[in-house]
């Protein structure tokens, strides 16, 4: 759930973003595999935390399409160490994950004039100020925001790595 506020002056009427049918069956086939992938390489453990990794991204995808869609990419990231073969390690996944083209992004609403959306820190709905709907791919009353792609992840690539990583060892130590 995000923090809400009243002041709704700064509200811009949302755009509507493109809905694709085909985008969103792609998203959900994909979805499906992930924990049979994770089984196959060995790392059930990890559902949970790459959920709650893809779940601070949802949103982006509306904004910059399919072929950058966290989940797809995770999904297809997942099948491609399964056909390489060889043990993966936890350090591997999240590394591999840490330094996926969706953590090269940075988001400002159009009236801040700073990019700093944070995802280890606010997810990008919440950062957008809207609702997300899954069905449809959107973010519901959202503000206006304005996403631009880096040259290097954001926040850093280790600290994404050390947030993946704290995640799987607090997922691990209640599982016991």
């Amino acid at each position: 759930m995000c923090p809400t506020t009243d002041e709704d002056d700064d509200r811009f009427t949302p755009i509507a973003p493109i809905h694709s049918k085909f985008h969103l069956g792609m998203r959900q086939g994909f979805n499906r595999i992930v924990p049979g992938s994770l089984a196959k390489i060995g790392a059930p453990e990890w559902l949970p935390v790459l959920e709650a990794w893809w779940r601070l991204y949802d949103g982006l995808e509306v904004y910059v399409g399919p072929l950058i869609d966290h989940r797809v990419m995770g999904s297809q990231k997942l099948r491609d160490l399964i056909a390489e073969g060889g043990q993966v390690t936890a350090e591997r996944l999240a590394a591999e994950f840490a330094g996926m083209r969706h953590t090269h992004y940075t988001a400002r609403r159009f009236h801040d004039l700073q990019f700093s959306w944070n995802p280890l820190s606010e997810t990008f709905e919440c950062f957008a100020e809207g609702e997300r709907d899954d069905a449809r791919l959107a973010i519901v009353g959202a503000q206006l925001v304005e996403v631009k792609e880096l040259l290097h992840p954001n926040p850093a690539r280790d600290a994404l790595e050390s947030w993946l990583l704290s995640r799987l060892r607090s997922t691990q130590s209640t599982q016991l």
